[in-house]
């Protein structure tokens, strides 16, 4: 009778001594934890005991019910992360390049065709620039369903409208960068014409603040506006313009074709740095003063320029591109006072061991008043320029990089505390002859790669570990989730 209690009373797992039982979960992976209580109602009590996450070295609060789900959200998170697999995907649709009206609305700034970054000096294959834009979980994107520029929170996936009226303009491009949004835009009329197919569109940029709001919320203000160039931009695939920006200051880098009949040179484009000060707030709308004749005190505060560099000035620091540009990344430094131009090519001989060549990437620091001092320093590598980064290239990491990896690589994000590594990129080997796009997750524990088609409308990838973004070839915005 007593040895029948005795039995009924045991419970496993769950009665062992603490240190027998955590002896036992040193053999086990955090999954195969988790698997091991669908055993018995026994293991399952057992395995969800306080002591049981204590001893993972995780904090734990007993009076917190939400505490005991942690854990299993990061095992079953790091889980999909090793099988390359999202728990859940979101697909969003994005507007078309014309609205309901017929007429343009978008058209993003076209890519270089060829690049120094190439051997053959040919971009072997091209990607439109992305109109979304992701910052710190926050993903701005053009939403088919409400004809309107939509930002979403991730952690939360709660949408908010921004204050851009999107009908009678052409969106060229929006970004996200230190909390505010810029969306640049043109006239879809031109105000004059430069021969009998390009004509000049006034090109402008509208700031917004992001601010987190109410419960949780985000507020998107408008901060202001200016025109972008003073003579205007042809909306044409040889025209192109590059910019970036901070809190306080906007850089673009302008670099056109030369059409003039007497010296027109293949070689020679014309190319133009100009900096803004956009730090001030102002209702001021250049793009509803043609005339510029508007006066007032808002006008004062509108954003202004505060450096300009023309060819000559790019000469002298040695950063003109010419007909065979370099440049992979632009930006201005946390101070404002100076601009980071970063270019990147190949040197060797084309030949069976470095078909691609060796990758040399520079970073020239030029002040925003003067002539010099300028700095130079050499960066580690970045993937072959294809127009997928908006010359906001980002470094690959300092490994022991073959030269078909660098080369076949689009876009790679890395986390270099948790060791999580995800890219995008062509097949190492046989690119050249197949294609074909993969995603590879690399973790601690190993690495797995898988054919993609998610991700290959604008070959880039944005996000983290919980969750990663990017574009399919059918117009939708792809989200994998690893979190939930």
């Amino acid at each position: 009778m007593a040895t029948q209690r005795r039995l009924d009373t045991c419970h496993d797992l769950a009665y062992l001594p603490r240190d027998i039982f955590w002896l036992l979960l040193d053999y086990l992976d955090p999954v195969d934890l988790i698997r091991c209580r669908r055993v018995s109602p026994a293991w399952n009590e057992g395995l969800r005991q306080p002591g049981y996450l204590e001893a993972q070295s995780l904090e734990w609060d007993d009076e917190d019910p939400e505490s005991r789900n942690v854990y299993d959200r990061i095992v079953a998170r790091y889980d999909h992360l090793q099988r390359g697999k999202p728990r859940s995907v979101q697909k969003y649709r994005l507007c078309d390049d014309f609205g309901s009206s017929g007429d343009r609305e978008w058209f993003q700034v076209q890519p270089w065709e060829s690049h120094a970054s190439h051997m053959r000096q040919v971009v072997d294959r091209q990607f439109s620039e992305a109109l979304w834009t992701h910052e710190d979980g926050l993903l701005v994107y053009p939403s088919a369903d409400h004809q309107c520029l939509v930002l979403m929170d991730l952690s939360s996936d709660r949408q908010f409208m921004v204050p851009f009226i999107i009908r009678g303009k052409v969106v060229r491009r929006v970004r996200l960068q230190k909390r505010l949004l810029v969306v640049e835009w043109a006239e879809p009329k031109a105000f004059h014409w430069l021969n009998d197919s390009d004509g000049v569109h006034r090109h402008f940029a509208s700031s917004f603040d992001v601010k987190s709001g109410d419960k949780g919320g985000w507020s998107i203000v408008p901060r202001n506006e200016w025109k972008i160039m003073f003579l205007g931009h042809p909306l044409s695939e040889r025209d192109r313009f590059f910019s970036a920006h901070t809190n306080t200051h906007y850089v673009i880098y302008i670099w056109q074709p030369n059409r003039s009949l007497y010296t027109a040179d293949d070689d020679a484009p014309i190319e133009s740095l100009f900096v803004w000060d956009i730090s001030n707030a102002s209702s001021y709308r250049p793009s509803l003063d043609p005339t510029g004749q508007q006066s007032g005190p808002d006008i004062d505060q509108a954003p202004s320029i505060v450096s300009r560099f023309g060819f000559r000035d790019l000469d002298f620091f040695d950063i003109r591109q010419r007909g065979l540009p370099a440049l992979q990344r632009l930006g201005i430094t946390d101070d404002g006072h100076a601009v980071n131009f970063t270019e990147m090519a190949c040197f060797g001989d084309e030949d069976v061991m470095t078909p691609f060549g060796y990758p040399q990437t520079v970073t020239t620091v030029i002040p925003m008043h003067g002539n010099g001092p300028h700095q130079r320093r050499v960066e580690s590598i970045m993937p072959a320029y294809r127009g997928t980064h908006n010359l906001h290239t980002p470094n690959l990491r300092d490994d022991e990089f073959l030269p078909e990896a660098w080369f076949g690589m689009l876009s790679e994000l890395a986390n270099e505390v948790t060791g999580v590594v995800i890219s995008l990129h062509f097949d190492p080997i046989n690119w050249t002859q197949d294609q074909r796009i993969y995603l590879t997750f690399e973790t601690r524990d190993g690495s797995v790669s898988h054919e993609n088609l998610d991700f290959t409308g604008r070959g880039l990838i944005c996000g983290s570990e919980h969750y990663i973004a990017g574009e399919n070839c059918n117009r939708e915005l792809v989200i994998w989730r690893f979190d939930r």
